[in-house]
């Protein structure tokens, strides 16, 4: 009997003391539940029972601390941190947290003095001045921040421990000869840091003086044969349009690497990237004139003639008025796209059959198609990569093309054979496949066949993640809502065809026919703004401005309004040239439609226009 009280006795504290410290998970959870509700004051009374019953648990002084601070209730935090210091000694933290409420309260001369004197007294290490250095930083004390982690990196053996740290501070105080300092100190110990610390200092580069004063830090160190500052350097000097310092850098670069050319191709293909062709073609024609025997070589050539064609796509892209949604011909100027022809068929000739040859014979198709409108030239050229790469996604491209071709002259099914070709190859890019199913719905539905279109847009909306999905949801809806009025949709799709055909006028009859049904259909809402976009195309600006005001005083009538307004603000803006004009009606646009599509586009406008008002 003895024996089996013993036991009772022994383990009864133990069955206590799991009761007690369920009951306190339970009233702790229930105190997070007060406190994600943001019910501070039910939170308090519970996390103060908890604490006083187990002052030893941190969790409990944290949460309770934190409960302090949410009800401004600085002067009870500090009464609680300064008591845990008292009975615990050697924890930094603490001394940190001690700190923030003197901040917080407003004292921030005593909150400094805490950290301060925790510093003289703690073991000098550079832990310690991180720890205090972060208290001050989360407070957005960023100076106080710089001071200590300027006195850990005194008496640090490895200064560039703080030196990303300072850095980041230095630039969100402004400090950008300071930030890009410490970038270079942490680039001369360690130059695999190059493409990190490029990053970083280019975020901040746009800003008042950042690049000047950054390029003269970076000089300073660019004072050997480490290649690194080089690279930085250069970057630097094109964010700046230096390109010829840039280049004299790469030459150095290029020479320092032994690389044959290797770099100055890297340095032409990022200029290239960057849209500086000016630049590229002039690196990459004396890479091909110095390096003529390079591995490269054929690599270089075919960066060279794209180089060329980005150059005489700029200058006709300059004469596209890419604001209309349909646009008469534009003169291209083919003299200067001979010169990128013979780039092309120098490749074609000297390196047949390989990857460059088949993209430069793609590049000649499309210059001969779209500049010179010679759609049997650019065919023969294509035949060649058809037969040469029956699978590569540059023969996708090439139908593609050839299939737009096609569509522009009338031939409908010369065009329904090139986009089929691309459909039905699963070898060719997905988004390819979708893009030619979507032409094919629109080809069959000028041709008067619905329901076979109706059957290729199925097969793309079913996948509405794919680019063609929300044209091909459109068109469907449109063929949807008009298949009881299939005389009128007959006549709108042979206007659709004929606006492929930039044959606007006979288009304009087409739609204004559509148009004219007194039915108020979906059929008629997109005819009515298709008369504007043609109007617009045939630069009768006035007559489309009248035609967009009553679609967009439809508003919830008609689901074009939106556009119609925003078609009406770039005919003030470009076609008009009426700046105030313009402003106004892209601010309309935002007060009268807050769900458009077109919202984006026109705060950006209205920034633009604004800023060439302002400056006169």
């Amino acid at each position: 009997m003895r024996k089996k009280l013993f036991l009772i006795l022994l383990f009864c504290p133990v069955i206590l003391f799991a009761q007690t410290g369920g009951e306190l998970s339970t009233q702790y959870m229930l105190a997070q539940n007060y406190i994600q509700a943001a019910q501070f004051g039910k939170a308090l009374p519970i996390l103060q029972n908890l604490y006083h019953l187990q002052p030893s648990n941190y969790e409990y002084f944290q949460t309770l601390n934190q409960t302090y601070i949410q009800l401004k209730n600085y002067d009870a935090s500090i009464a609680l941190i300064e008591e845990r210091i008292s009975g615990l000694q050697g924890d930094i933290n603490l001394v940190g947290l001690l700190g923030t409420s003197y901040y917080l309260k407003g004292n921030d001369k005593r909150a400094f003095e805490v950290w301060d004197n925790a510093l003289k007294t703690f073991p000098k290490s550079e832990v310690n001045y991180r720890i205090i250095a972060n208290y001050a930083l989360q407070l957005r004390a960023f100076d106080k921040a710089i001071e200590y982690l300027k006195s850990g990196e005194a008496i640090s053996q490895n200064p560039q421990f703080f030196a990303y740290d300072l850095a980041n501070l230095y630039s969100i105080t402004m400090r950008y000869k300071e930030a890009t300092e410490q970038y270079c100190l942490i680039l001369s110990h360690d130059p695999n840091q190059l493409n990190s610390i490029q990053s970083r200092i280019l975020s901040y580069i746009n800003k008042p003086d950042a690049l000047s004063q950054s390029i003269n830090v970076v000089k300073k160190y660019d004072n050997g044969n480490e290649i690194s500052f080089k690279y930085l350097l250069s970057r630097l000097y094109v964010q700046a349009k230096n390109y010829d310092g840039a280049y004299d850098l790469y030459k150095k670069i290029d020479s320092f690497q032994n690389s044959q050319g290797a770099e100055l191709y890297n340095f032409g293909k990022f200029l290239y990237d960057e849209k500086i062709y000016n630049m590229a073609e002039k690196v990459l024609n004396d890479l091909i004139n110095k390096y003529p025997e390079s591995p490269l070589i054929s690599y270089t050539k075919l960066q060279y003639a794209k180089t060329l064609e980005a150059i005489v796509e700029e200058e006709n892209k300059a004469q596209i008025p890419a604001w209309k949604p349909y646009y008469l011909p534009v003169k291209n100027n083919s003299s200067n796209a001979d010169k990128v022809v013979e780039a092309y068929s120098e490749i074609a000739k000297i390196y047949p059959h390989s990857e460059a040859a088949n993209e430069a014979l793609l590049r000649i198709g499309e210059i001969k198609l779209n500049i010179y409108n010679d759609l049997s030239g650019a065919k023969e050229l294509f035949q060649e990569l058809f037969t040469d790469a029956p699978l590569s996604e540059l023969t996708a491209e090439a139908y593609e093309e050839l299939g737009n071709g096609f569509l522009l002259k009338g031939d409908l099914t010369s065009a329904l054979d090139c986009f089929q070709k691309i459909a039905g190859n699963g070898r060719f890019p997905e988004d390819k496949r979708n893009f030619a199913t979507y032409e094919l719905a629109r080809i069959n539905m000028y041709l008067g066949n619905f329901p076979k279109a109706k059957d290729y847009l199925q097969s793309i909306t079913n996948n509405p993640q794919n680019s063609s999905a929300n044209d091909a949801i459109e068109l469907s809806l449109l063929m949807n809502t008009a298949q009881n009025d299939s005389s009128n949709l007959v006549t709108f799709a042979a206007a659709e065809f004929l606006a492929d055909q930039k044959k606007f006028n006979e288009a304009l009859e087409k739609y204004r026919t559509v148009l004219n049904d007194p039915q108020k259909l979906m059929l008629q809402n997109i005819a009515e703004l298709r008369v504007a976009e043609m109007e617009i195309a045939l630069n009768n600006y006035d007559s489309a401005s009248v035609q967009l005001e009553r679609i967009a005083g439809e508003k919830e009538g008609n689901i074009y309004s939106d556009k119609a307004l925003y078609l009406l603000a770039k005919i003030y803006q470009f076609g008009l040239n009426n700046k105030p004009k313009a402003i106004e009606t892209y601010e309309s646009l935002l007060a009268n439609f807050p769900n458009s599509l077109y919202l984006d586009a026109a705060r950006s406008e209205i920034l633009k226009l604004k800023d060439v008002v302002n400056n006169g």
